[in-house]
């Protein structure tokens, strides 16, 4: 029997023993595989992982290793009494780690049916990026153990955030180099979406050194190769085009070099055949002369007139519209004042009436709450309260006028700056605009009027000295001939029959030169007229740009009239809106510091209603323990009477 008494006691410690060692941590999770699709933007994308390698360590061997099933999940059995690490592990990806403690269990909480679990949350598994430091991966994501708050298995919060918090530094990490991957990228998309397919070929080849290996920059540069064959071969054709299109306009300039030699060829033989006498060339050079000094003449003339006519209406249009001017903005102004001046009476009356309707009826009230108090002193505090509450007011209301009357004074200055520099900048403009106008318009009407005289003159006197040349060569050869041809036929019957042909000849020939000349003259006309009509249209054009100028500036300084307008209407609103918040800010403030003083007063007469309650009380407690004593002393008065009465019976 004693030898049982023991054999309990050890089999219960063996059974303790068994079950210390048994259990086993089940740890659960699940892995998703995160990847990222990156072009000229980031896409991120998570799937379940299936087939992940997860392996327990203790130290550098493997405890136990298996694989997560087709939705990721795993399921691990971790042993007691050890400190492990569990390895998540995929191929192309950053493995990860989570230190797992199975000590410190207290035996008092094991028994057959203590089976302890955590789940860890989702394991993502995901590609490093090349240039990112990963070496905080070495280190476990989470240190898992047994926790006495609970009484379970838990993680450690603090590692856990600390982890969390450098995680976030790797993230950003990847995220920055992703970003200057898909930028760099949309660069290049941008490049050859423009047709810029060397810049497009620079940004993708930049972007295949940021992050080696993705395959939309190689897939675009095909593209790009593509854009540059297209290029090259439209620039051939473009090239080929050119050169066809010069030799087409080389043979067209060689047709028409060829057309004017012919054409002036015949011009001169032409010119040539018109022999001018001497008398006729004085006759016409002085008649050119004279009809030149009268057109010069009749030119200066006209052209005087014209400008003289043009300065003075310029200058009654400038007068009538600077007179307008004047007149519009002194009308201008005298409304504004007029209307400031309204508005002001108008805004301050009404604040006045504002202001009493509030005061009397603020009084009304207090007199008719301090009027229900009965007592006398309420009644001191009462008229005490309206002494100060006057006071206090009429001080509010002279800070008021004096900051009212500086507001208004600042705003009055300032708005007068205003207006004045206003209208010296638009007067500065409106010189400075006129005086590069009329310049402009004289220097322009004083060229082309020269380049057009130089013009008509070198090119009259040109064709002047071709024609003479080309007569007088042809009339010498003529002549020649002729002489020659007499000479040789003097002797021979043929010399009558010839002379007469060349009688006859000359005189058509004198026919021809008369209708040359009637021809030339007719020219000559044709060309003045030309000249005189073109020198009108270039007039007119000068005239109607010189009165576009003028409707210009008319508009301009009706422009200039609004504007000035509209920036004193500006001004005087925000005048008038800045008087208005400075009222409301004065009135804002009075009524605080009217409230204010209300509130101290009726807490000062609350104070005073408590204290006189206070005095009122302790006088009738001290004069209901005076009775009470007075009680006592008769009660005991009488007590010993009739003590003393009994005594004598």
């Amino acid at each position: 029997m004693k030898k049982h008494k023991y054999l309990i006691p050890l089999f219960l410690l063996l059974s303790t023993i068994i079950y210390s060692q048994t259990w086993n941590l089940r740890l659960k999770s699940t892995v998703e595989l995160r990847s990222f699709k990156l072009t000229n933007k980031v896409e991120m994308s998570e799937i379940k992982l299936s087939g992940a390698n997860i392996a327990l360590y203790k130290g550098s061997a493997i405890v136990t290793q298996i694989q997560s099933d087709g939705n990721g999940e795993f399921i691990i059995e971790v042993p007691a009494n050890g400190d492990y690490v569990l390895v998540v592990n995929y191929p192309g990806c950053n493995a990860k780690r989570f230190a797992v403690s199975t000590n410190g269990v207290p035996e008092s909480i094991v028994n057959e049916k203590y089976s302890p679990s955590f789940g860890i949350e989702g394991v993502v598994m995901a590609k490093g990026l090349p240039g990112v430091d990963y070496s905080l991966l070495q280190q476990p994501l989470v240190k898992i153990a047994y926790s006495d708050k609970g009484k379970k298995f838990n993680h450690n919060q603090a590692y856990t955030d600390q982890m969390l918090s450098s995680l976030m530094g790797i993230r950003n990490a990847e995220n920055t180099l992703m970003e200057s991957f898909t930028s760099v990228n949309n660069a290049g998309d941008i490049a050859l979406n423009n047709g810029d397919c060397p810049l497009a070929k620079t940004y993708y080849e930049k972007a295949m050194t940021i992050i080696p290996g993705e395959r939309y920059p190689s897939d675009q540069l095909v593209r790009v190769g593509n854009c540059l064959k297209e290029k090259e071969l439209a620039e051939k054709k473009a090239a080929e085009a050119a050169a066809k299109a010069a030799a087409e306009k080389l043979a067209q300039e060689k047709a028409a070099a060829e057309k004017a030699a012919q054409e002036k060829l015949a011009q001169e033989k032409a010119a040539a055949e018109k022999v001018a006498q001497e008398k006729l060339a004085q006759e016409k050079a002085a008649a050119e002369k004279a009809a030149q000094e009268k057109l010069a003449q009749e030119k200066a003339a006209s052209e005087k007139a014209a400008q003289e006519k043009l300065a003075q209406e310029k200058a009654a249009a400038e007068k009538a519209a600077q007179e307008k001017l004047a007149q519009e903005k002194a009308a201008a102004e005298k409304a504004a004042q007029e209307k400031l001046a309204q508005e002001k009476a108008a805004s301050e009356k009404a604040a006045q009436e504002k202001l009493a309707q509030e005061k009397a009826a603020s009084e009304k009230a207090a007199q008719e709450k301090l009027a229900q108090e009965k007592l006398a002193q309420e009644k001191a505090a009462q008229e005490k309260l309206a002494q100060e509450k006057a006071a206090a007011e009429k001080a509010a209301q002279e800070k008021l006028a004096q900051e009212k009357a500086a507001s208004e004074k600042a705003a009055q200055e300032k708005l007068a700056q205003e207006k004045a520099a206003a209208e010296k900048a638009a007067q500065e403009k409106l010189a400075q605009e006129k005086a590069a106008s009329e310049k402009a318009a004289q220097e322009k009407l004083a060229q082309e009027k020269a380049a057009a005289e130089k013009a008509a003159q070198e090119k009259l006197a040109q064709e002047k000295a071709a024609a003479e040349k080309a007569a007088q060569e042809k009339l010498a050869q003529e002549k020649a001939a002729t002489e020659k041809a007499a000479a040789e036929k003097l002797a021979q019957e043929k010399l009558a029959q010839e002379k007469a042909a060349a009688e006859k000849a000359a005189q058509e020939k004198l026919v021809q030169e008369k209708a040359a000349q009637e021809k030339l003259a007719q020219e000559k006309a044709a060309a003045e007229k030309a000249a005189q009509e073109k020198l009108a249209q270039e007039k007119a054009a000068a005239e109607k740009a010189a009165q576009e100028k003028l409707a210009q500036e008319k508009l301009a300084q009706e422009k200039l009239a609004q504007e000035k307008a509209a920036a004193e209407k500006a001004a005087q609103e925000k005048l008038a809106q800045e008087k208005a918040a400075q009222e409301k800010a004065s009135q804002e403030k009075l009524a605080q510091e009217k409230a204010v003083a209300e509130k101290a007063a009726q807490e000062k007469l609350a104070q005073e209603k408590a204290v006189a309650e206070k005095a009122a009380q302790d006088k009738l407690a001290q004069e209901k323990a005076a009775q009470e004593k007075l009680s006592q002393e008769k009660a005991a008065a009488e007590k010993a009477a009739q003590e003393k009465l009994r005594r004598r019976q």
